[in-house]
């Protein structure tokens, strides 16, 4: 029973997040050069994806309170699969953030600090949209939340090491935006079916 909760949410993190780590190996890889830096940035990736958890669970909670919530939850990711599939709401607001960070040429590894604030800063501006995500797979678990964070947590630790590590092998996965879209509704049909 906690190993099905720990899964939902390592599955729901992989899934949700998997455009998220697209967008961030080009950003991390402009802003800079070093291991330091980028493991730097990744604890700043790490404290706003921790903080999206949060507000996923706060937006759970009060949503639950409404009538036909499930139902709610899951039309709010399928209509997060079709934006990211045809990059209405999600890409266009990543791109603008690509451009602005690239232009943060002055942060050295020394300043390790900053690099964290630019990681969080980065990671909070594209992975907003995971709320929605996250809160539906709480809606039906609220009380199972012990078991899902963690999975959430380990798949976030992960990516990152991805993201740090094997970003080239990562950028050349095809069929990024299908895969992240395909996922999110098997989410939604889930949620539906109460089976997570």
């Amino acid at each position: 029973m906690i190993l099905k909760y720990f899964l939902s949410g390592f599955f729901v993190k992989v899934i949700a997040g998997f455009d998220d780590t697209m967008t961030h190996i080009p950003i991390i890889g402009s802003v800079t050069k070093t291991k330091k830096g980028r493991i730097a940035f990744a604890i700043g990736m790490f404290l706003a994806i921790s903080l999206v958890i949060g507000l996923s669970f706060i937006f759970a909670s009060t949503i639950r309170l409404i009538p036909y919530s499930k139902y709610i939850s899951a039309c709010l990711i399928f209509i997060l699969a079709f934006l990211i599939y045809f990059e209405v709401l999600v890409t266009k607001p990543k791109e603008k953030v690509k451009k602005e960070l690239k232009k943060v040429k002055t942060i050295s590894v020394k300043r390790f600090f900053k690099l964290i604030g630019v990681g969080f800063i980065a990671a909070f501006a594209t992975i907003i949209d995971d709320t929605i995500a996250y809160s539906g797979l709480f809606l039906n678990n609220i009380q199972h939340s012990m078991y899902i964070i963690p999975g959430i947590l380990i798949a976030t630790i992960l990516q990152l090491i991805v993201v740090v590590y094997f970003a080239r092998f990562f950028n050349k996965i095809p069929h990024k935006r299908i895969i992240t879209s395909i996922g999110l509704i098997i989410l939604g049909i889930l949620i539906l079916l109460e089976i997570i």
